[in-house]
């Protein structure tokens, strides 16, 4: 279980090399949706918006779950799960000192699959194929 505070109503997930291109963009690049959006597209990264602060725990299934898929790249291997805040960007990466942590993963791309329960939220990863995500609208869970 993943213990995530956040201050931003927002939990991320991604591979830290999936967006080291934005670690000398402004610190809050990815408030602003169209930004959001357009990595959330290109698989480099979930958002996943909560509509409001506060703690939540979040699971890696191991089995199916019944939820939402997303397709995400995974490229060095080390996957964040954390709070919006500590997104890399503005000089920053990630290093869990705000809450999240790391998890190893083969390279490759997956299908995220998210469900919520109040403030549990269950992601299950499955390989895929598709790395991209055909989407017109963020993330809102």
């Amino acid at each position: 279980m993943i213990e995530v505070t956040t201050d931003t109503a927002t939990i991320c997930i991604y591979d830290v090399a999936c967006l080291r291109h934005r670690k000398d963009d402004v610190g809050d690049w990815w408030s602003i949706p169209a930004n959001e959006l357009h990595e959330i597209r290109l698989g480099n990264a979930l958002f996943l918006n909560l509509g409001s602060d506060g703690h939540y725990s979040v699971e890696i299934a191991n089995q199916p779950v019944v939820g939402v898929p997303y397709n995400l790249k995974v490229v060095s291997g080390q996957m964040f799960i954390g709070p919006g805040e500590e997104t890399t960007g503005g000089g920053f990466e990630p290093d869990g000192s705000w809450g999240g942590t790391f998890i190893e993963m083969a390279t490759g791309s997956y299908q995220c699959t998210i469900r919520r329960s109040d403030n549990h939220i269950t992601l299950r990863f499955d390989p895929t194929s598709v790395a991209q995500n055909d989407i017109d609208d963020l993330i809102r869970i």
